[in-house]
């Protein structure tokens, strides 16, 4: 009887497969397996790898791990060399003809091909000392900076275009009036004026659905030029990729090229210090040429938490757009629009009814919609208020609910941009005295507590003044004046009803 040989597994097996038992299979899917070469020498182990991303990476985050594994392997502490060898993985890195390593957004470019990267070889032993990001400030800082994303995604394959939204359906009013005709002009002559544009607005206010038809207005006016939509998110993926496959000059040339760069959410690039690096040098580079960079987030640059005071003062030397919510018009007239999208037959009274509940964002309004035209279909009812008020009921529900007036005053200083100890002092200008106004109609009208409870919680005051504030609300509210304020963002004013409105919804929704 014959026995089949035994094959005893070679060291750098065991190796790998211990280093892969500590890390998790995960990781060592996107770090090691396609990215490194291991061999034990009779003095070390050395692992050669792609580029200096993944160098340093694998240094500063499993460096202890692959130690140890080496340690229980071998029998002894073997020390641990990085060689960085590009061109034993060449063969993994190839581009393919239809897109660029890491290209995940739209884009219109000429296909580059990069020229064979250079042998580069750098030893470095885990058992002496750590890695030294000083010699590489830009790695050293993206890895930190970074290390909230996972690791870097993989190249995307090809997607068609995801341009969904039209200029042609954009419902027009005064929230968004000054955005839209920005957007129109930078279609037509880009780079002219108003570069760059930032718009900024609470999320549901359209600001994707503007960029995006911006881009599709600026491929019917140019559509032999270059232009790229992409979110902040898929900018630093792509980033990081380029890092990861040692081609930054091959990213920042396809990025540079640009007539038109449109990015989306620019708010995640946040904390990024790398990125954001990257990013600066690139508005830098569009701009000087005289291209257009248009910018979206829901926030004011100079509210970004973590963002570059370079790259703030780039946003604001262009034209900074903010959009609100839409009032009490422009929501009728998008809930007709969603009725006739949506093949429900909504009759003028439930599109007044549901104007007057969903105050916040579009989203919202959508979201109503589709309710009420899922009750339509599964009943086989007409959409009459009736319907409406069954399917939308906590709607009601929430507006008879009473309020925290905590929830009331912290929505009221976010609403008007002022800290609590303002609300509550005595000062008299004008921004504050509207919003401690505001504040007392409605912890009144939502909490229900008498005007001395209310005095006691607004500063102590004498229970008359919270009467005075609460009629001149309400008178304002019952004559649609309008409100006016500043902040230090810039001077703003709204229809008194409106704000009432708006305000009450966000304290509900708070408590």
């Amino acid at each position: 009887m014959s026995l089949a040989p035994v094959v005893e597994e070679l060291p750098v097996t065991r190796i790998t497969q211990a280093i892969q038992q500590r890390v998790g299979a995960q990781r060592y899917q996107v770090w090691f397996s396609n990215s490194t070469k291991f061999d034990v020498k009779h003095d070390a182990l050395e692992v050669a790898v792609a580029n200096d991303f993944i160098s340093e990476w694998i240094s500063r985050h499993y460096a202890r791990s692959i130690q140890e594994a080496a340690s229980e392997v071998m029998g002894n502490a073997l020390p641990v060399r990085i060689n960085v060898v590009p061109q034993l993985f060449d063969g993994k890195h190839k581009t393919s003809e239809a897109r660029e390593p890491g290209t995940s957004a739209l884009i219109q470019r000429h296909q580059y091909v990069p020229k064979e990267a250079e042998v580069v070889s750098k030893p470095i032993d885990f058992t002496k000392k750590s890695v030294d990001t000083k010699a590489h400030p830009k790695l050293g800082v993206g890895m930190r900076e970074e290390s909230r994303i996972a690791a870097p995604v993989a190249p995307i394959a090809s997607q068609p275009p995801r341009l969904r939204h039209d200029l042609s359906d954009y419902i027009v009013g005064p929230s968004n009036q000054l955005a839209y005709s920005a957007v129109q002009y930078v279609a037509q002559y880009p780079g002219a004026q108003y570069n760059p544009l930032f718009i900024h607005g609470s999320c549901g206010l359209g600001k994707t659905h503007l960029l995006q038809g911006l881009c599709k207005e600026f491929i019917k006016h140019h559509p032999t030029k270059k232009w790229m939509y992409c979110t902040g998110e898929e900018f630093t993926n792509e980033f990081l990729v380029a890092l990861r496959n040692n081609r930054v000059d091959a990213f920042r040339r396809k990025m540079r090229e640009l007539e038109l760069l449109v990015i989306d959410d620019v708010h995640f690039l946040a904390g990024k210090k790398a990125t954001q690096e990257e990013f600066l040098h690139t508005f830098n580079a569009i701009e000087a040429m005289g291209r257009q960079v248009v910018l979206a987030s829901d926030e004011h640059p100079k509210l970004i938490a973590e963002f570059g005071e370079s790259l703030v003062n780039r946003f604001v030397s262009g034209m900074v757009v903010r959009i609100d919510p839409p009032n009490q018009q422009m929501r009728c007239d998008l809930l007709r629009r969603m009725s006739l999208k949506n093949r429900t037959n909504l009759t003028e009274e439930v599109i007044s009814w549901v104007a007057r509940r969903v105050t916040q964002n579009v989203r919202e309004l959508e979201g109503a919609v589709t309710r009420i035209s899922a009750h339509t279909r599964l009943t086989g009812r007409p959409a009459d208020l009736m319907l409406a008020q069954e399917a939308l009921g906590d709607l009601d529900r929430q507006l008879v609910a009473p309020v925290k007036p905590e929830s009331v005053l912290s929505a009221v200083c976010s609403y008007f941009g002022l800290e609590m100890k303002e609300l509550m002092s005595g000062r008299r200008q004008r921004t504050i005295s509207l919003a401690r106004s505001v504040a007392m109609y409605l912890v009144r009208r939502t909490s229900k507590l008498s005007f001395p409870e209310i005095a006691g919680k607004m500063g102590k005051r004498n229970h008359s003044t919270v009467i005075s504030a609460c009629r001149r609300v309400e008178r304002a509210a019952q004559k649609n004046e309008r409100f006016a304020w500043s902040t230090h963002l810039g001077d703003r004013d709204e229809e008194a009803g409106e704000l009432l409105q708006r305000l009450e919804e966000q304290c509900r929704a708070m408590s």
